[in-house]
């Protein structure tokens, strides 16, 4: 039940896990594009659908009110995205933790709660 309510959430976290612990030197032959800083557009992105995933979860399977779930993105988002940073620095080798890429993670939900925030109160 809980799997089935909460798919979107999940999925898009093991896209996130999938992606940050890949070995170093993957992420080099895999890379479509060569501009400085391109990983950190890749983590706005995956922390913007993740936080679309984890509002819709939220606000279909909870009585949570819609100002307390963009809260709880954001937390979230601070956890999941530190703690990441945190683990590739000291258990994966060939990779290291980044802070601008925390920062990233945090733009990209912040956009999207913003986004939330600007369409409640259009007219």
């Amino acid at each position: 039940m809980f799997f089935k309510q909460y798919y979107k959430t999940l999925l898009s976290l093991l896209v996130i896990f999938v992606l940050c612990f890949l070995p170093g030197n993957t992420a080099d032959k895999i890379q479509f594009f060569d501009f400085p800083h391109f990983d950190k557009l890749v983590h706005f992105g995956m922390f913007f659908i993740f936080s679309f995933a984890l509002f819709l979860d939220l606000k279909n399977n909870t009585r949570i009110q819609k100002k307390q779930i963009l809260l709880i993105i954001l937390f979230l988002t601070l956890f999941i995205g530190g703690s990441i940073e945190l683990i590739q620095n000291y258990f994966f080798p060939m990779r290291s933790g980044n802070w601008y890429d925390l920062l990233a993670d945090l733009i990209g939900s912040f956009a999207f709660v913003v986004g939330i925030l600007i369409k409640k109160n259009s007219f």
